[in-house]
């Protein structure tokens, strides 16, 4: 199918649906950016958040702030009336979550799209019923399009789009030929949490980092529930700073100033922070799990993918990095520049709004009914809907195994 551009097109009504939108994370800097551009590639767009409240300032997008204690029946109320009179040709869901309780309320001609921004635990399990409801999907990596092909053998090769996330640095940034090390400036971006990211880990990194008397200085870039603690482990603000949420020429002016990049994390998708570090000549270091990250960073260098969970190995790693040459540290540089220079926002943008005109116009796929909720579920709340189902997963596990059907 030839490209339609957005001049000759009528506009496409997208819907985007999320768990957020205004936080820190990638998949919420994805969804601004398309609330920010989408009209310019002749799409009409509208934004569906579940799990925050109203933040002003961002017309089309309309925030539910679901809560645990929320009823499924007044959770479905709200995304019923979110966007009255208006029908989308195309819904696309930044998210497994949600699908089951609330797709039935969308108009069933418009085309779906799965947009997969990250490989999560138990991502495998999920696609065995998202990868059937769906009519096209966006990956962020080439290992997440491996498992919707495992989950989906049979899906034609334009109903899959193996996205490359949208990055447009200033001009301007320092030169990559900036001095390297002494101290040695190792940058954190994103969100300061346990779950992902695993900035528990830091502190422990950074007594091995000082037991091996390496000249470094710390600098997180970011905001998160576990920077008071991270404050409280790391005191020694002459090498460890906290700069907090940056943004615009703050935000870049800080993450070029690094030597590299640090992520700890127990998974990701292609963090956009990585790319965006790269493309100012900022080398990345990330652990192996099997990532587009790590991937990238091993096409830098092959020891800049670590194994994962291996501090003694991250600070070995740090302590070489520190000995590199001037040859060295041009040459990844160099390579760091060149590897996300596919990244541009424009391409990005237009990519994405011709597979979503793509997928409109080709026919739905098959798709597997919904699983139906037990009579008088829809009254429970969120939290007593989880319960329910946690207990279920149980019974049924401890009723396999004892029938000899467990594993």
């Amino acid at each position: 199918m030839s490209p339609v551009g957005p001049a000759a097109a009528t506009p496409l009504r997208v819907l985007s649906i999320g768990t957020q939108f205004a936080g820190l994370g990638g998949v919420e800097s994805v969804l601004r950016h398309h609330h920010e551009t989408d009209a310019a590639e002749g799409i009409d767009s509208r934004f569906l958040v579940f799990w925050e409240d109203p933040v002003p300032g961002w017309p089309r997008a309309h925030f539910l702030g679901f809560r645990d204690a929320l009823s499924i029946r007044a959770a479905r109320g709200r995304v019923a009336e979110a966007f009255p009179g208006w029908q989308p040709d195309v819904v696309i869901y930044h998210t497994v979550w949600g699908w089951a309780y609330f797709d039935d309320l969308l108009p069933a001609a418009a085309r779906r799209i799965l947009y997969l921004h990250s490989d999560t635990p138990g991502l495998d399990g999920q696609l065995q019923t998202r990868a059937h409801w769906a009519d096209g999907f966006a990956c962020v990596n080439d290992r997440i399009a491996e498992r919707v092909l495992a989950a989906r053998p049979d899906l034609p090769a334009e109903r899959l789009l193996r996205v490359h996330y949208p990055i447009d640095p200033p001009a301007g940034l320092p030169s990559p030929a900036r001095p390297w090390g002494a101290p040695f400036r190792l940058g954190f971006c994103g969100r300061l949490a346990h779950e992902q990211k695993r900035v528990d880990r830091i502190p422990d990194l950074v007594a091995r980092l000082e037991a091996a008397r390496i000249d470094y200085r710390l600098e997180f870039l970011g905001d998160g529930p576990e920077r008071p603690w991270l404050e409280s482990r790391l005191p020694d603000r002459s090498r460890v700073l906290f700069h907090g949420r940056r943004s615009g020429t703050e935000y870049w002016n800080l993450l070029s100033s690094w030597d590299a990049l640090l992520f700890v994390s127990d998974y990701e998708g292609t963090p956009i922070a990585l790319l965006e570090a790269m493309a100012a000549g900022v080398v990345p270091i990330h652990p192996a799990i099997g990532s587009g990250g790590d991937r990238y960073a091993a096409e830098v260098r092959p020891e800049l993918a670590y194994p994962a969970g291996d501090l003694e190995a991250l600070a070995a790693l740090v302590g070489r990095m520190v000995q590199w040459t001037a040859d060295q540290v041009a040459e990844c540089r160099r390579r760091s520049i060149e590897r996300v220079a596919g990244h541009a926002a424009s391409a990005y943008r237009a990519s994405v709004a011709q597979f979503a005109r793509q997928i409109a116009a080709l026919p739905p796929l098959p798709r597997r009914p919904l699983p139906r909720r037990p009579p008088g579920t829809d009254w429970l709340s969120f939290a007593a809907t989880r319960r329910l189902m946690d207990l279920r997963r149980r019974w049924s596990g401890r009723t396999a195994s004892d029938s000899g059907q467990g594993t």
